[in-house]
């Protein structure tokens, strides 16, 4: 079976010890999201951009 780029992304993030991914969802992220739903990442939904950056930024700590 084929896969896509965003379940790479996915497995490349979790490889590198991801467990939460931060973002805004839209059009654009759908094939993403839909990978991250499948796997084992938390999808965490945030209303900006920037706070999501500054959240995974303070989760990295």
């Amino acid at each position: 079976m084929t896969r896509t780029v965003a379940e790479v992304m996915v497995d490349v993030l979790i490889s590198a010890g991801a467990r939460r991914c931060y973002g805004v969802p839209g059009d654009t992220l759908n094939y993403f999201t839909d990978a991250v739903r499948r796997s084992t990442l938390r999808w965490v939904h945030v209303r900006h951009e920037e706070a999501g950056a500054m959240t995974a930024g303070a989760d990295a700590l």
